[in-house]
């Protein structure tokens, strides 16, 4: 096969599947929303992005994303540069601890926090506080605490990478002129780790805006994200929900504009690269105690929504006292015994497992043919490849019901393909960013010796490239399969009929069942903290320093 024909059959593969699966449902929300009775018009968007409830909806959507966005920065940012600037006892420990909210769906973590701040819960006991619920009728406050206290792990590793690539050279200069650390932050540090910081910034605020399940758990409706789940059963009857969808891509868009138009700029870091490493200090005792204090308590607060859902799934009994007087494990038991749970979990595996291997061969195949291969408008490949981990799962979703109800792909008679091809979609970017920075490490004269001996491209490919970035390929697919399988949107959109809930589908159907529904839900919400956190374990050791490049845009 020449090469031309391999790069025209990879264009044409690649534009069908995320064409069919990625643009087209896009298409087809904007149909719905804009032909209308047989014709173009904007009367049916207009008329509902202007209506009240849509309105205060997208104000408090908006509002929630930017204080999603400050709070994360104001956790993250500090102690990204005690990090990278500061050797100091227990660092390890911390910098492991600081990624542990990772491992928790924010909406599981609400069933914990709770616990935590209940009017007889451990928060009120402890301290002997008056009985007063916490988060009842916290609303927009206690998502953004959740949001902010689930997401800074992602601000982290991103302020965290920049950091690392600004050449140390620049802050001892400024440094040996006598410039106080807050100037050398302000006039060297900030500036160059901005591209870092505004990916994470940007992925935090989409993430924030579109989140699905924190606010359902709490019951705080008002948001743009709950407006468009409460009408996705009505679809066909209601054209509101498309028309609500279409605001959310327009402004999605619009912040991807701006953040690759006035602030992605590559200029930032010229003068970055080619340095030597930087030498770390040590603190001064001050300093030390103020970063030791700061460290304790954003671990404690973000470890607090784990303790809750741990006690909860153990908690026999549990009441008017900070933590449980009797312990079983029987909700465990019960969890696994369940026939709803093990019909979950057969889905989440089946779903997740067909996903994340289309995730690895796709990955894969795009790495090598942008690398490699050197196709033309191979940037813009990279580019349309990673726009899936901006992409709220909630508007692939809504497309999908939008696009394939009354198809035999209709998600209301069996969802399982497109929950399948969702999972795919939107977890791609981290098995191409895997395979990406493998091939980065692998020279490529060893296939050209390969060839020179005779091999065909293929076989240089599997005999040798493959077994050398074998372990970036499992990272990449480790991650795939962990977030697929704790998906949240797509999963509460696109599953109706019980029989084909996923894990996460099922929890939220159990919270609230008489009589040990939420204490079942905790038990199977801790199986799969364990497993996110065994699995981001061994991505980490897969990929060490590389595995924040697995969360930038």
């Amino acid at each position: 096969m020449s090469r031309r024909t391999a790069h025209a059959l990879f264009y044409c593969g690649l534009a069908a599947f995320l064409g069919t699966f990625l643009v087209y449902p896009t298409i087809g929300v904007f149909a719905k929303t804009f032909y209308f009775n047989g014709r173009f018009s904007l009367d049916l968007f207009l008329a509902t992005v202007t209506g009240p409830v849509v309105l205060a909806a997208a104000a408090h959507s908006l509002v929630l994303s930017i204080v999603a966005v400050l709070l994360t920065s104001l956790i993250a940012v500090p102690l990204a540069l005690f990090v990278s600037n500061y050797e100091f006892k227990f660092k390890i420990l911390a910098t492991g601890l600081v990624l542990v909210p990772m491992i928790m769906p924010p909406f599981v973590g609400a069933i914990g926090i709770q616990r935590i701040f209940a009017r007889y819960g451990l928060v009120n006991m402890l301290f002997g506080l008056a009985p007063f619920d916490w988060f009842a009728g916290a609303g927009f406050a206690g998502v953004a605490f959740l949001q902010a206290l689930h997401l800074f792990p992602i601000m982290y590793l991103n302020v965290t990478a920049a950091l690392s690539n600004i050449d140390p050279q620049l802050t001892e200069a400024a440094q040996s002129s006598g410039a106080p650390p807050w100037r050398v932050f302000k006039d060297i540090s900030f500036p160059l780790m901005m591209p870092g910081f505004l990916s994470g910034a940007v992925i935090v605020f989409l993430w924030s805006f579109t989140d699905l399940g924190t606010p359902l758990v709490l019951g705080y409706r008002r948001l743009l994200a709950v407006e468009i789940f409460d009408r996705v059963a009505a679809i066909n009857n209601d054209p509101t929900g498309p028309a609500m969808v279409v605001l959310v891509i327009l402004l999605t868009v619009l912040v991807m504009f701006l953040f690759k138009r006035f602030f992605a700029d590559d200029d930032l870091t010229i003068g970055s690269k080619g340095y030597r490493s930087r030498a770390l200090r040590t603190p001064s005792r001050p300093m030390a105690a103020f970063m030791y204090a700061y460290i304790g308590v954003i671990l404690v607060l973000s470890l607090l929504p784990h303790l809750g859902l741990v006690l909860t799934s153990v908690a026999q009994q549990w009441f008017v006292t900070p933590f449980p007087t009797e312990i079983t494990l029987g909700f465990f038991g019960e969890a696994v015994r369940s026939e709803g749970v093990a019909v979950s979990v057969r889905n989440s595996v089946l779903y997740s497992s067909v996903s994340t291997v289309l995730d690895i061969l796709l990955g894969v195949i795009i790495a090598y043919f942008v690398l490699r291969q050197r196709i033309r408008a191979g940037w813009l490949v990279d580019a349309v490849v990673m726009l899936p981990i901006a992409l709220p799962g909630l508007i692939l979703a809504f497309g999908y019901v939008a696009t394939f109800s009354g198809t035999f792909l209709d998600p209301l008679k069996n969802p399982a393909p497109l929950l399948i091809i969702g999972y795919a979609v939107r977890r791609l970017p981290y098995c191409f960013r895997a395979a990406y920075a493998g091939l980065q490490q692998v020279g490529v004269a060893f296939e050209e010796a390969a060839r020179v001996s005779g091999a065909s491209p293929a076989k240089a490919v599997t005999s040798i490239t493959a077994p050398l970035i074998a372990a970036n390929i499992i990272a990449g697919g480790i991650l795939s399969f962990m977030f697929a399988v704790l998906e949240v949107s797509e999963s509460m959109v696109l599953a109706v009929k019980k029989e084909f809930f996923p894990i996460t589908r099922q929890i939220y159907a159990m919270l609230g069942m008489i009589p040990d529904g939420d204490y079942v839900a905790s038990a199977l919400g801790v199986l799969c903290m364990v497993f996110l956190a065994a699995g981001i374990v061994a991505a980490s050791a897969l990929m060490g320093r590389h595995l924040g490049k697995m969360f930038r845009m």
